[in-house]
């Protein structure tokens, strides 16, 4: 008798290898310069990712207690992300490969937890751990979601602190040789699966024994075991100090040059990154967010520029989505405006909205994840308006289209058109917004397809599209230390800085465009990122 679980893996990777046939981005993906693209037709291939949990205790993709797998993967291919940056502990798989997951489930001492997968997911519970993420990675695959495979830990549990001994390579659970063992099975294993497409080295590189000699070292060696077993897969690498700093590799570039177009460097930044997270309250906004940014260029985002560019993966980065701290809103809007700006390829940290057992505590909530503690809804009825941008590729390497600019309100998350009165209106960013030229400080702002051009009249007054393209009112800076802040003078000599208000493009009085520490008013109101794309 012929075995069905076997016909029923055979028939799911044919359909998961048709459908990525059929879309229009085949695989494997590879790079040119800092795009990630196509290995095939060269068009590039935008990440746009959610992180989602598997490395904690119980060694299974959070979630599975709360909805059926298929509604999970469906909820995030709908919601506008095109692949998942999947965690996993090394001991998963070198340790615990072979454990059942309900046998980890009852070792934990967590039977709510096992009864709820029942309920949604009754299979995984008599998989391997193996089997078990196999099956999500397929269910992704079947709904066209790409696959980042992230090792996150080397013991399963929460990630990170200086001291865990899960940090940096020789420390109590970050054994090299086991390590290169884990990275060859995985990436030996997923060979067959188009839709994983690339391979982390390590999460967040920390704690005291953090060197660059073994970092050079190790990572050399993670990176070449990788490509040797898949050449397929680009392979991701994290700096030190929680993934936040690649500072040395301007005076020492990493010589991986056998990788091919393979190497892509990731990057984690939040709103505490280096401690920054009381400065948003307690320092002007501009001058935190120009801060925030300057040292994200100099530790990480000079690797997309220069001679040699390279792709950067921001990984990691999130707010608490409830909206609750302050630190975060403000911090928000600063990264999504460099995120756009830039159009890099990113993974939001989080999907998985509970765990079953995270720090001795069940069932616990994420206030970082995109949705509800039941995995239904969104946790943030903004997140959709304030993430369209960033989630479409808006920068085409090999577009013969000319170039423009998007006007995009960071703190909303719209663009402008203009309406029937030669005003600005709200507009969606991606049907109808207008698209224009912009050739620096001191230049018109002109609406593409017009021989027209944005003009201060003057305070409080709508900004307006005019064919006086020459005088001081269509002469327009960025005026902030943040840089978002674009500015013109009246007829009079007076500078106003363009605001939403309502559903209007008005001029105003700048917000704490000097440098001034008594300044603490909000300016966000007043930021706009003109966001460059050679796109349709």
């Amino acid at each position: 008798m012929v075995n069905k679980m076997m016909i029923g893996k055979v028939l799911l990777f044919v359909y998961v290898f048709a459908f990525f046939a059929s879309q229009t981005t085949s695989l494997p993906l590879s790079t040119n310069k800092r795009w990630i693209v196509d290995a095939n037709s060269g068009e590039r291939v935008k990440l746009a990712c959610v992180n989602w949990v598997t490395h904690l205790q119980p060694m299974l993709a959070e979630g599975l207690n709360k909805q059926p797998l298929s509604n999970i993967a469906s909820q995030i291919a709908n919601r506008g992300f095109n692949c998942v940056r999947f965690t996993w502990a090394t001991y998963m798989f070198t340790r615990y490969a072979n454990h059942t997951v309900g046998d980890t489930i009852d070792n934990l001492n967590i039977p709510k937890m096992k009864a709820e997968i029942a309920k949604h997911n009754p299979f995984v519970l008599t998989m391997t751990h193996l089997q078990a993420y196999d099956a999500v990675i397929d269910e992704l695959g079947a709904h066209g979601i790409m696959v980042s495979l992230d090792n996150h830990v080397g013991k399963p549990g929460w990630c990170c602190s200086q001291d865990d001994d899960n940090g940096f390579f020789g420390d109590r659970h970050y054994d090299p040789e086991e390590w290169l063992q884990a990275l060859a099975f995985i990436a030996n294993h997923y060979k067959e699966k188009p839709q994983v497409i690339a391979m982390s080295l390590r999460n967040e590189l920390r704690g005291p024994h953090q060197n660059e000699h073994d970092w050079y070292k190790y990572v050399s060696e993670g990176a070449r075991t990788i490509h040797k077993n898949n050449p397929k897969l680009l392979v991701l690498i994290s700096g030190l100090n929680y993934d936040s700093d690649f500072s040395y590799l301007k005076k020492k570039p990493l010589d991986l040059e056998d990788l091919g177009n393979k190497l892509v460097y990731e990057t984690h930044l939040y709103s505490f990154t280096a401690g920054a997270g009381s400065t948003w309250t307690a320092q002007p906004v501009n001058r935190v967010c120009a801060t925030t940014i300057q040292g994200l260029k100099d530790r990480a985002g000079f690797l997309m520029g220069g001679d040699n560019p390279t792709p950067l993966f921001m990984s990691e980065f999130g707010v608490n989505l409830e909206g609750s701290s302050q630190s975060d809103n403000l911090w928000l809007t600063c990264i999504l405006a460099y995120i756009a700006g830039t159009d890099m390829d990113w993974a939001l940290w989080t999907l998985q909205s509970s765990y079953y057992l995270r720090e001795h505590h069940v069932d616990g909530d994420e206030t970082f994840s995109i949705l509800d503690h039941e995995w239904k809804h969104l946790r943030n009825k903004e997140f959709p308006q304030r993430f369209q941008l960033v989630q479409k590729k808006n920068q085409e390497p090999i577009s013969a289209l000319p170039k423009s600019h998007k006007m995009l309100h960071p703190l909303s998350g719209h663009c402008f058109k203009a309406n029937n009165k030669n005003e600005l209106e709200l507009s969606d960013c991606l049907k109808g917004a207008g698209r224009w030229s912009f050739d620096g400080d001191g230049s018109p702002l002109r609406l593409m397809g017009t021989a027209t051009c944005l003009k201060v009249i003057g305070d409080g007054a709508p900004a307006i599209l005019s064919d006086d393209c020459l005088s001081q009112q269509s002469s327009w800076r960025r005026v902030s230390l943040a840089g978002l802040h674009l500015a013109a003078r009246d007829e009079n000599g007076n500078q106003f800085c363009l605001e939403k208000v309502g559903d209007q493009i008005l001029t105003k009085k700048c917000i704490c465009i000097e440098d001034d520490s008594k300044c603490m008013d909000n300016p966000q109101s007043q930021w706009f990122q003109l966001v460059p794309t050679n796109m349709d």
